[in-house]
């Protein structure tokens, strides 16, 4: 990873997704952009959050003044505001000229500006090249702890099958743990359908990664939430169908309807093709 990218609408909700985000460019040592869209004139960089209090807090700075521990941390941090009340044409726009890896941004902002969920919002970005993105819930601690910024990851439920292509999903369900400089994580394999028709998913070798395979049988989105709730999962990562595929999951399909499902932030990868 170079570069994440999250764009946050200032409201309460989005607070969990800025610290995902923040902690995962501190481990990845990346650029880390955030961007706020405002229809009014009055904008200013210190309404975005404070990232530099926030290590400070979290003790990986000695202070909000630190400029050579924030070298040391390999982080650049770029905040971007702009004026205009189409939030989501505003990000596709910067995403075009400035590509990212990885999209960190709060779900269920219904009650903010940017609501990503919105039918209304959904359709333009989904056009975003196919970014992965991370889908924090707005209303949920997420994996990383607030006050400490340690990372609290030690199940990732990863959901397979035949349609999408899984190995995106596997492979950045590795190396995020890889990154974090992360041990003893479980990921379960879960394919919903019949014995004998899982996919094969050759996940990359990771020391300290633990494997389990399970098959289950019923309604695809209740038993991923189920298992997800069962296994105590702390992510679940998710392949889609690329473009067509995360349009369609932010509308209705088996993505979103996880993500209104389970109490744990959502991975969603586009599968090639």
């Amino acid at each position: 990873m170079q570069h994440i990218f999250h764009p946050t609408d200032l409201s309460a909700g989005s607070a969990t997704a800025f610290l995902h985000a923040l902690r995962l460019a501190t481990a990845a040592h990346t650029r880390l952009t955030l961007m706020h869209v405002n229809d009014a004139d009055e904008l200013s960089a210190a309404t975005l959050p404070q990232v530099r209090s926030t290590l400070a807090a979290w003790g990986l700075i000695r202070g909000a003044h630190d400029l050579d521990g924030m070298m040391a941390l390999g982080l650049g941090v770029k905040k971007v505001l702009a004026e205009g009340d189409e939030p989501v044409a505003a990000c596709l726009d910067y995403l075009e000229r400035h590509p990212a890896d990885l999209i960190v941004l709060a779900t269920h902002q219904h009650n903010g500006r940017m609501a990503w969920l919105h039918h209304r919002m959904a359709e333009p970005l989904a056009r975003s090249s196919g970014t992965p993105t991370l889908f924090v819930p707005h209303d949920r601690p997420g994996f990383v702890d607030p006050a400490t910024g340690a990372v609290r990851l030690r199940r990732i439920l990863l959901p397979v099958a035949h349609d999408p292509d899984p190995h995106p999903a596997a492979q950045w369900a590795v190396r995020l743990v890889q990154r974090l400089g992360l041990t003893g994580v479980h990921i379960t394999v879960l394919h919903v359908g019949e014995q004998g028709a899982t996919p094969l998913v050759d996940l990359p070798p990771a020391p300290g990664v633990h494997l389990e395979q399970l098959v289950v049988s019923g309604d695809v989105e209740r038993m991923i939430a189920q298992v997800a709730l069962h296994t105590h999962s702390d992510l679940v990562v998710m392949a889609t169908k690329g473009h067509a595929g995360f349009l369609d999951a932010l509308r209705g399909s088996t993505t979103e309807r996880v993500l209104r499902q389970v109490a744990c932030p959502v991975l969603a990868v586009a599968a090639p093709g």
